[in-house]
């Protein structure tokens, strides 16, 4: 039989209709092809040009191996996506060797095996959402799981969503999902040990620093715990202190792991983890402010919230890191990692380095001194080099970020760095790069500058002990029309000190 494959065909499609296809993958470097339940959840939305870009590999260098193998390619398909169309057809997000679609990766399973398995894990949500105890619904689910994959924990989530749970409920229950699939993602494992295919990855790559975080973490944790049982209140002062380093390891997450999935069409986990950090967070400021008032009264509330900061560890390893792992290319987590010192480092001495990563920012860096160097800026009052224009704007005692007529990210100046902003979230949706409660305001502000109901919106608060203001104006061209939006971030606190001392 003539072994012809159709490459908008996805790759559980191909394996069903030549088992041999299977073994061929795995030797040309798709390994995974082999676990069932890789195959069952996302060879069910993955196909072969997708999965070489999410791989960085040339899809040119696949089709080869194949054909060596005695494979032929329909080769009036190949020029597609593996979406069923032409490019034009679809929005795509592009990597290094190719382009992945942005398909939903939660919402798209196939009929059979794997949507039986989604509906069950559905069904345990809807049942802890309904208020069922989680000891009864965990009964159950261990009859039926000895492991679950992070991609079908996703699904069930994000399909809670797409069904019309609201994202606050799902957040609600996103610590008891963690009790009910802790011990079932790919077997048991401490909150802080990595999985299997984090270990496998080079010294400094961006999730074997974040996975060295979480363990400094972790071991913050338990002496954090040892204080509470002794009721040593400066030992845990000191402790929730250190803890604040829990910003620089949250916005690397958020920032550059979520925005990057919401690109790939990932956005309920994301949104559900987001919301729980940011509850984390809240919590920390409130009991750090409670301690004045001394320990008594209040060790089950320090209890509770120590462990659902661990379980947010064991999310992150067993969840978000190998979910991250099969959506990104090489590429992505080149710049990943030039982004990650603009974080800085937690509960690290120092972030280990990257080989690849720091040939990559090298190189990078070099190509924008050669840009810099050779580009000018022609106005109406004059005219600057790119680069005398960027020594400008980082003189500046202010952040200024650009979102244009469409709500896309398209630039941004950081001298102060009161919120630490990444290139990676350059020219995707500003609303990728919030946490989901925020989205809805930022909604509402650019449909009204669209209406010039107003333009601007102004906020002065204390952000990191800090008087910050932030403003938010529209922009017209000379015909009225709306161009976009500027946001500027100020630190107001050298400012405020020169006023009172003139008092």
């Amino acid at each position: 039989m003539k072994k012809e494959l159709d490459l908008t065909k996805t790759v559980a499609e191909l394996v069903e209709e030549f088992p041999e296809f299977q073994q061929a993958m795995a030797e040309i470097g798709f390994a995974e092809i082999t676990n069932p339940m890789v195959l069952n959840v996302m060879g069910r939305v993955m196909t072969v040009p997708k999965g070489a870009a999410v791989k960085g590999m040339k899809l040119e260098d696949v089709v080869r191996e194949l054909e060596v193998r005695g494979f032929t390619i329909k080769q009036e398909e190949t020029s597609s996506c593996g979406c069923g169309g032409a490019h034009e057809a679809h929005t795509h997000a592009h990597g290094e060797g190719g382009c992945a679609c942005a398909h939903a990766a939660a919402g798209a399973a196939a009929d059979g095996e794997t949507t039986g398995r989604a509906a069950a894990l559905k069904g345990f949500l809807q049942r802890l959402s309904d208020g069922e105890s989680l000891e009864t619904v965990r009964a159950d689910f261990v009859k039926g799981f000895a492991s679950v994959s992070a991609e079908e924990i996703s699904a069930a989530e994000q399909q809670l969503i797409e069904d019309g749970t609201p994202i606050h409920e799902v957040q609600k229950l996103c610590d008891v999902h963690s009790a009910l699939f802790h011990g079932h993602i790919g077997g048991a494992a401490p909150a802080s040990e990595a999985a299997p295919d984090v270990q496998a990855l080079p010294e400094g790559h961006p999730l074997v620093t974040l996975n060295l975080e979480n363990k400094g973490l972790a071991a913050l944790l338990e002496r954090l715990k040892g204080a509470l049982e002794k009721g040593d209140a400066p030992s845990l002062g000191r402790g929730l202190g250190e803890l604040n380093a829990i910003y620089s390891h949250y916005g690397k997450k958020e920032s550059l792991l979520m925005t990057l999935l919401y690109r790939y069409g990932v956005t309920g986990p994301s949104g559900v983890m987001w919301g729980v950090d940011d509850e984390i967070k809240a919590e920390l400021r409130a009991l750090t402010k409670s301690l004045a008032d001394g320990i008594k009264g209040a060790e089950e509330r320090f209890s509770a919230f120590f462990q659902r900061i661990s379980d947010m560890i064991y999310k992150e390893e067993q969840i978000l890191f190998p979910l991250t792992l099969r959506f990104f290319s090489e590429k992505d987590w080149l710049m990943i990692y030039r982004d990650m010192p603009e974080f800085g480092v937690a509960f690290l001495d120092k972030a280990p380095t990257w080989a690849a990563g720091d040939a990559y920012v090298a190189e990078a860096e070099a190509k924008e001194r050669t840009m810099l160097a050779s580009g000018r800026v022609r106005l109406s009052t004059g005219e600057v080099s790119c680069k005398q224009l960027e020594a400008i704007l980082n003189l500046l005692p202010v952040d200024i970020t650009y979102i244009d007529k469409d709500e896309m990210l398209r630039f941004f100046s950081n001298p102060g760095q009161v919120f630490a902003r990444p290139r990676l979230a350059l020219d995707s949706k500003v609303y990728n790069c919030h946490p989901v409660n925020i989205v809805p305001i930022i909604e509402q502000l650019v449909a009204d500058f669209k209406a010039k109901k107003r333009d601007r919106m102004e906020i002065y608060r204390y952000i990191k002990g800090k008087p910050v203001g932030v403003r938010y104006l529209a922009i017209y061209d000379e015909n009225g029309e709306y161009t976009g939006a500027v946001e500027l971030v100020e630190d107001f606190s050298e400012a405020l000190e020169k006023f009172a001392a003139k008092k």
